[in-house]
């Protein structure tokens, strides 16, 4: 972790927003959170409602499970960095969390998204497995800006705007959808328009960040997702 950055004390206000955020979303997620999901959420006993939780808690239970850890960043970091440290088995997050007004909207991610969308599918080896494979296949397309984009867009419709399939059932997975109450709702009443995923589905469809979002890709296994990533690659 990176020792320049540490995890400040927080107080009584910052507690209670989260605690407000991690329950209500809790709650919003049991009839439509992905099982993969919310199972690993409800195991971790460094990520609950009663507090902030402590980044080197969450790195220690996380590479306990599946070798994974966290880096503390100041918020949004180039991609290329972003790259380098998913092939190092390492996520990042920032610290701040938001304030109680802005309880439905930020124009950049908080602590809230980095953890409770983030960190639990991390728990899965399977999806860690993923994250890593795409961090290694973005470290060695650095500087090529169209692939790049492309892995961009498969990053945007599967880690944070994906549903997966489970029982034949399509179930809400990605982290934009779990930290949000307002994405889960709208996600949740698209769920009967969802795209089969592809990788070339997802690499020539376009997103913006400024609005909400129209297109959601369904999931079957994400064993199946780290093929088609290696296949990609490896027909470049």
């Amino acid at each position: 972790m990176n020792a320049s950055l540490f995890q400040p004390q927080y107080g009584k206000v910052q507690h209670g927003t989260w605690s407000t955020l991690y329950r209500r979303q809790r709650d919003l997620l049991q009839d439509k959170g992905a099982g993969l999901y919310l199972n690993a959420l409800d195991s971790m006993t460094s990520l609950t409602e009663l507090e902030i939780p402590r980044v080197e808690r969450m790195a220690e239970e996380l590479t306990e499970k599946t070798g994974w850890s966290l880096q503390i960043v100041p918020g949004l970091i180039p991609v290329d960095d972003f790259f380098a440290l998913l092939a190092q088995r390492q996520f990042c997050t920032s610290t701040w969390v938001r304030q109680p007004h802005q309880l439905d909207y930020l124009e950049e991610p908080d602590m809230f998204h980095d953890t409770f969308g983030h960190v639990p599918p991390l728990m899965n080896p399977d999806f860690a497995a993923f994250m890593q494979r795409f961090g290694e296949i973005g470290v060695a397309l650095q500087g090529q800006e169209q692939r790049v984009l492309e892995l961009q867009r498969l990053y945007w419709f599967f880690v944070e705007f994906g549903f997966v399939e489970e029982r034949g059932v399509p179930m809400a997975f990605g982290a934009g959808i779990m930290s949000s109450h307002g994405e889960t709702q709208h996600a949740w009443a698209l769920r009967d328009d969802l795209r089969k995923f592809t990788m070339e589905g997802v690499m020539t469809t376009p997103f913006t960040t400024t609005e909400i979002q129209t297109t959601y890709f369904l999931i079957d296994d994400i064993s199946e997702v780290i093929r088609s990533l290696n296949h990609w690659f490896e027909g470049l």
